[in-house]
């Protein structure tokens, strides 16, 4: 069942480790989540036509090198400026993560807006994915995915004049076809908006998933590797428009990263026509 989320009052702030969905000191918030009660109100929306979007598998912030480092994630992050950021595969307060919101630090760091969105608790805290944005979306939802190696989760933000999604598909393909009939509900949602679709689908572009997602989306990201990082041979992180949305696509790469995360990051500058 997907729960939308409208937000007022909200204000992200440095150093307090506060997002939409979930913070260290705010585990209650799962009984909110659980019993989908709603936040109502609105705030101000993204409104630029030209938009830079990134979607990066940070590995739950540990590199290759074995080092925990959400301030290189950031940097990352940073260096391209981007006004949406999928990510995936970020604890909030597990054991492992040594009880930090890491959505939340990367947020910090790289100067956007943190939401969150769990798929399982796990050692003693959440694992899931997340969309940082320069703006606060006006509304969220969050809504659960199959996936029998482990639950996986669907988050959308819907701003003014875009609406972002994020995802990271089953390992199961069976799961992850699935799963493309939920993602096909938030083009009934968007109510004309243009979506924008990304993830570490892990599904190669030939597979049936991608090749379903194509009857709605067009993909916009390089056709280049991404996983490993190391030595990429493997494409399965896209990014994807919905279809029917005028656009031009003016940049698309697999960025350069080895180290910071097991996935380089992808990115996409497109602009929007009227």
């Amino acid at each position: 069942m997907s729960v939308v989320y409208t937000i007022t009052n909200f204000t992200w702030k440095k150093n307090s480790a506060k997002s939409i969905f979930f913070d260290c000191n705010m585990k209650n918030i799962l009984g909110i989540l659980a019993a989908g009660f709603i936040i109502s109100g609105s705030l101000n929306a993204y409104a630029d036509k030209t938009i830079t979007v990134m979607s990066y598998n940070v590995h739950n912030g540990v590199g290759l090198d074995g080092k925990r480092d959400h301030n290189r994630l950031a940097e990352v992050i940073k260096a391209y400026n981007p006004h949406f950021v999928g990510i995936q595969e970020v604890d909030s307060c597990t054991n492992r993560s040594n009880h930090t919101y890491v959505l939340g630090d990367i947020a910090e760091a790289a100067g956007l807006i943190p939401t969150y969105a769990p798929a399982i608790k796990y050692d003693g805290g959440l694992y899931g994915i997340g969309i940082l944005s320069k703006n606060m979306p006006d509304s969220v939802s969050r809504t659960p995915l199959p996936g029998r190696e482990e639950q996986r989760a669907l988050i959308v933000a819907y701003f003014k004049d875009v609406v972002v999604a994020n995802s990271h598909l089953s390992l199961t393909p069976e799961d992850a076809l699935e799963s493309v009939k939920i993602v096909k509900t938030i083009l009934d949602n968007a109510k004309n908006r243009p979506v924008i679709f990304m993830g570490d689908l892990n599904s190669h572009p030939d597979s049936p998933v991608i090749e379903e997602l194509s009857r709605y989306f067009k993909i916009v990201s390089s056709e280049a590797p991404t996983f490993p990082a190391d030595k990429p041979n493997e494409r399965i992180d896209f990014i994807m428009v919905s279809n029917g949305t005028q656009f031009t696509v003016d940049s698309a790469e697999v960025v350069p990263e080895k180290i910071a995360s097991d996935h380089r990051p992808i990115l996409v500058t497109l602009t929007l026509q009227e």
